[in-house]
């Protein structure tokens, strides 16, 4: 395949990257509005991002599988068909609960699309030039999320909120063009038995329970139904064992070190800082006294770090072992995580810049390296596998991130951000370094895991 055709390739990759992340964060600004348009209570519309949230993270496995089965192309162009088909539809949905049920179709799309760009990137380009192709897939994802809420603000103050759906049928039609029209190999993986459903069943309810669960704590009952869902996920994981044509081969978790150990790393990773967002957002336009437009300047810095640095350790890591490149971006990471456990009332907007360049710079060289380091720690019938359960620790680590950080705010200290006034900024910063210092140890034991998963080649 010649370079110009891989670079198309790619194109349509990272559009099809960056979906997701704008599906997932373009509808915050919106709520207000869609609340007003169907006369829904704020406390129903949080169901608009965790629904979408749930249903990625459950559909990841199932796609994986189904895309062994009928093909990395043809499920490249189903998810982007079913992304512009339920966008589409959004704009029409005639209730709360339709467009809640669009949501998790949307959710479905992007699985299939994550699932499929990194499996066929994996494909198209050879191990001593992945490194870069998946900086720059990686980077499309930071900048999709980032840009998300911005643009979609922009959409929504011009044409209302449907317009953030609407925006997506043509996106979708620009990630499926490329890869329909290049791509022009099939790859299936040749399957011993039917597709696993009890394992799907398993994997659905386990997971359904444990995200929920997490994302909703400190409810007590969250707590019972987050340990409910680990409980299934052993149980899940003990079903696939013993089946021929399992959903999710877990195997690799047992006989692949470097892959088991840069999966728990992703997991730590995102755990360790996703949280950092949301509490510095808090702080800036609370203790700080910032507008949200100067609050969000200051945060930006850590994803455009992000977006210029990732594909450079990408390539990097094509000349390097990704492990020490991805231990010194957890050691990064968590730095960076632990001084903002430092913050007190005197707000020092540089000193919470450089914890943002010590984040994003952390964080760029761990993504694509570490993405590196699965894809290549595996075979190439494995791509698929390899590529959900980048998605699935992406999805995981994010929510683990953010209970603990609500957990400390809303229960241990503060009682909620509602409450959150000058009477209470010392306990605010309580929970906000209790929070950080908790998060900085999963850095902590991320580095464990990145620093022994073995050298480059080792299983």
């Amino acid at each position: 395949m010649d370079a110009r055709t891989k670079r198309l390739i790619l194109f349509a990759a990272c559009i099809g990257a960056c979906l997701n992340p704008l599906v997932a964060s373009m509808i915050i600004l919106a709520m207000p509005e869609v609340g007003g348009a169907f006369a829904v209570p704020a406390r129903d519309l949080g169901w608009l991002s965790l629904i979408f949230i749930l249903a990625n993270a459950i559909f990841l496995v199932p796609a994986s599988r189904l895309s062994d089965l009928i093909g990395y192309k043809r499920s490249y162009l189903l998810g982007a068909a079913v992304v512009a088909a339920a966008c589409g539809l959004s704009v029409f949905a005639p209730t709360y609960p339709v467009l809640l049920l669009l949501r998790v179709l949307a959710a479905c799309g992007t699985s299939f699309l994550m699932i499929t760009g990194l499996a066929i990137l994996s494909r198209v380009y050879p191990p001593h030039e992945r490194g870069a192709a998946f900086g720059v897939h990686t980077a499309m994802v930071y900048i999709g999320a980032s840009a998300g809420p911005v643009f979609g603000g922009f959409l929504i103050g011009l044409f209302g909120w449907r317009a953030v759906f609407l925006v997506m049928v043509p996106l979708a039609v620009a990630a499926a063009i490329p890869m329909w029209k290049f791509f022009r190999d099939e790859i299936r993986i040749p399957s011993d038995g039917p597709f696993d459903i009890r394992g799907t069943i398993l994997y659905a309810v386990a997971m359904f329970c444990t995200m929920y669960g997490l994302s909703t704590l400190p409810d007590p009952l969250s707590a019972g139904l987050t340990i409910l869902g680990v409980l299934m996920m052993a149980v899940f994981v003990r079903y696939e064992l013993h089946v021929p044509s399992p959903v999710l081969h877990v195997k690799l978790f047992f006989t692949n070190r470097r892959f088991a150990c840069s999966s728990y790393a992703a997991l730590l990773n995102y755990g360790c800082t996703y949280g950092s967002v949301f509490f510095v957002s808090l702080y800036l336009q609370s203790v700080g006294s910032l507008t949200a437009v100067q609050a969000g300047m200051i945060v930006f810095f850590q994803p455009l770090i992000q977006a210029i640095m990732t594909p450079i350790a990408g390539k990097l890591s094509d000349r390097i072992d990704p492990r020490y490149i991805v231990t010194v971006g957890m050691v990064l990471s968590g730095s960076g995580v632990l001084l903002l456990s430092g913050l007190d009332l005197a707000a020092d907007l540089h000193y919470i810049a450089v914890t943002q360049v010590f984040i994003g710079l952390g964080s760029a060289l761990f993504s694509a390296p570490n993405t590196n380091a699965i894809m290549g720690a595996v075979p190439e019938d494995e791509y698929s596998t390899a590529s959900g359960i980048v998605a699935v620790m992406r999805q995981a680590g994010m929510i683990i991130s953010m209970a603990v950080c609500m957990s400390a705010i809303s229960t241990i200290y503060v009682g909620g951000t509602d409450m959150l006034g000058p009477a209470m900024y010392p306990q605010f910063l309580q929970a906000l370094r209790i929070s950080m210092i908790f998060c900085a140890g999963f850095a902590v034991v991320g580095v464990l895991f990145s620093w022994f998963r073995g050298d480059a080649g080792e299983k």
